[in-house]
């Protein structure tokens, strides 16, 4: 009977990623997402909290790797357009955001911006360290900053309150594929693995 309730939520939460998954795709990383399908994502990814199984995913071996930012409907992320603040200036398009965590607790994270006129891409990339808080919540600490080449220029103008020098997140829901964040003011920040830990 125990078997038969535990294969239950395990289809539950396969199900769950599927409907997350194709969520997100309509939503979009939640710059310039409709609200009705980020209202939709919000409650997807609630659901998905209920099935995390890892106990203390802050210390898991499943958070080395690396991860692409798939949605977040964090307020300072949605006026900054990404991580640096250079995502917000005229014309300039988001692109992605990843972000690697390696066992020895470096950390990295790469922002891709689009520029304008022809969309080329622009990557700045922020470098430090990951550390478990507690048994849920990471802290990232970013100590060396390269700003794409391209913004070299207006490094004065953007300046470093643009960009987060420390990031404190609740890990949610993890899993091979998925992480699920929150921020201590409960915005959501959802990743999807592209590589595990060389």
């Amino acid at each position: 009977d125990r078997q038969q309730e535990g294969e239950g939520l395990q289809r539950k939460e396969s199900q769950v990623v599927l409907d997350v998954l194709a969520a997100a795709k309509e939503a979009g990383t939640g710059f310039e997402s409709d609200p009705q399908a980020v209202e939709k994502l919000v409650g997807l990814l609630e659901e998905l909290e209920e099935c995390n199984a890892i106990e203390n995913p802050a210390r898991s071996g499943n958070l080395w790797g690396k991860w692409r930012l798939l949605f977040t409907n964090s307020p300072p992320m949605l006026k900054n357009k990404g991580v640096t603040g250079l995502g917000s200036l005229p014309f300039v398009g988001f692109e992605e955001l990843t972000q690697e965590f390696q066992s020895d607790g470096t950390a990295e994270t790469v922002e891709v911006l689009k520029m304008p006129p022809f969309g080329t891409p622009a990557r700045s990339t922020l470098r430090g360290t990951v550390t478990a808080v507690s048994l849920e919540v990471i802290e990232q600490t970013y100590v060396d900053v390269q700003l794409a080449s391209v913004f070299k220029s207006k490094a004065d103008s953007v300046g470093s309150d643009n960009y987060f020098s420390k990031a404190v997140l609740a890990i949610t829901y993890l899993s091979d594929s998925l992480r699920v964040c929150r921020s201590p003011s409960g915005a959501f920040f959802l990743f999807e693995r592209v590589e595990f830990s060389r």
